[in-house]
């Protein structure tokens, strides 16, 4: 996963895109825009962060 958003952090680069963050919804890479990402709270998905504790070890 963070192959996919490195590099598609750099296409958004490329095309001229500033200000965004790159995420994944619905499996789909998304950009969204900075301001966006942090007005909206949303709950950390522990399960998510388990699997890359594990991967990570």
């Amino acid at each position: 996963m963070a192959s996919r958003l490195g590099v598609a952090a750099i296409d958004a680069l490329l095309e001229g895109q500033r200000n965004v963050m790159i995420g994944l919804r619905n499996n789909e890479l998304v950009y969204v825009p900075f301001t966006k990402a942090i007005k909206d709270d949303k709950p950390i998905d522990r399960e998510t962060v388990r699997a890359q504790e594990i991967l990570a070890s």
